[in-house]
């Protein structure tokens, strides 16, 4: 043993370090492929929601006309931001998740991930159907006669 080597191990011998900070590949034992792709394509999976999350936001701030005044941003940046925190967040599931493959530990049932998106979806379905209902109510109220006009009022 070394003096900078302090797990105790004997040479040759693997150690299983559970430092939360270290890369993956530093953990534990190499886990099946496939287990370790599939964690990836859910990753990317996730990250693919993401950026159409983002894409979503985009569009709305550029291409979406309603007559309340600041209606696009309550619409696109939700979407944004629900877009990055899905990207940061699968990141972080992702990386739960190879630890735990790599110590034999179990990977968690449900993630946060799903409740999140799907709460965060219905919540920015919930805004954008109330601004909706709101634009075309003003689109449908009668234009405001002005306050000198001389013509009466049609009866």
């Amino acid at each position: 043993m070394s003096a900078g080597d302090r797990s105790g191990a004997l040479p040759g011998q693997a150690t299983e370090t559970r430092d939360v900070e270290a890369s993956p590949g530093d953990l534990g034992r190499e886990p099946d492929p496939r287990f370790s792709f599939a964690n990836e394509r859910t990753f990317l999976a996730w990250n693919r929601t993401a950026l159409s999350l983002v894409a979503a936001g985009a569009a709305a701030a550029a291409f979406l006309r309603l007559g309340v005044g600041g209606a696009r941003l309550l619409v696109a940046l939700p979407l944004i931001l629900l877009g990055t925190v899905i990207s940061f967040a699968s990141y972080a599931q992702w990386k739960h998740n190879e630890h735990a493959l790599r110590l034999d530990q179990p990977l968690p049932y449900r993630t946060r991930l799903s409740r999140l998106l799907g709460w965060g979806i219905a919540l920015i379905a919930a805004v954008t159907a109330a601004l909706a209902v709101v634009d075309v109510l003003i689109s449908e109220a009668p234009p405001a006669r002005p306050a000198n006009s001389s013509t009466p009022a049609p009866r």
